[in-house]
């Protein structure tokens, strides 16, 4: 009866330190699971179950639990400011579809299939590849869809976390050196914009001025750049 009962309390604690730890490392880790997130839940299960069937691993596993739980935030603090390092760990969004176009270069580099693509365009109730305007393989593996019929316009980031997103950059038809020229003249600095995209005849970004910056508002700059004067 005690063996029962004591397996029952492990059973308990370990609930409660995984509930415990899940909110620690944030809704990301519950809400979209990259290969990195992926990796770090197995082991949690892994160590979770060798706890609850060996008795004196117990104690061990449910330390080995909350220094997994130290290490995954200290790093996703770290990815947080190094951008490089965050691609690296968890990869970085795939164009697949640009306009009907097939990017099968990029399909390649992924051993994203025709398969993989057809089925979830059929979950996203599309039948023809021809009617998406855009669909990225993002992170953790699903699909992004914009139909062509969708009357939103068609933004696409091309400067994310101080790094410019070159495979966007190509695909609208925006020149690197022209955005390093518009950067140059208005004295902005690439690794303080967390995010910049085109629309039309202006470059909108956010300009993050200073680490003690709390919320920031969007700017625009012309992309013709007679004009000097930004626009928040």
């Amino acid at each position: 009866m005690m063996n029962y009962f004591w397996i029952l309390s492990k059973i308990g604690i370990i609930y409660f330190v995984l509930i415990l730890l899940l909110r620690i490392l944030g809704k990301r880790e519950v809400g979209q699971l990259s290969i990195f997130d992926l990796v770090i839940l197995l082991i949690i299960a892994d160590i979770a179950s060798l706890g609850i069937d060996n008795d004196g691993f117990f104690l061990a596993s449910v330390l080995c639990l909350i220094l997994l739980a130290v290490l995954q935030k200290t790093l996703s603090f770290v990815l947080l400011k190094i951008a490089k390092l965050r691609n690296i760990c968890d990869g970085s969004p795939t164009i697949i579809v640009y306009n009907g176009i097939l990017k099968i270069k990029n399909m390649r580099k992924e051993l994203y299939t025709m398969d993989d693509l057809v089925g979830q365009m059929r979950q996203a109730d599309i039948m023809d590849i021809n009617e998406i305007k855009f669909a990225v393989l993002e992170t953790n593996g699903s699909l992004s869809i914009m139909k062509k019929n969708e009357n939103k316009n068609f933004i696409m980031p091309i400067i994310l976390s101080g790094e410019y997103v070159l495979d966007n950059m190509e695909c609208i038809g925006v020149l690197k050196e022209d955005i390093e020229y518009i950067l140059m003249k208005n004295s902005l600095l690439l690794k303080k914009i967390m995010y910049a995209s085109v629309e039309k005849d202006w470059f909108l970004y956010y300009y993050k001025e200073s680490k003690k910056s709390k919320d920031i508002s969007q700017c625009k700059i012309p992309l013709r750049l007679d004009k000097k004067k930004d626009v928040c």
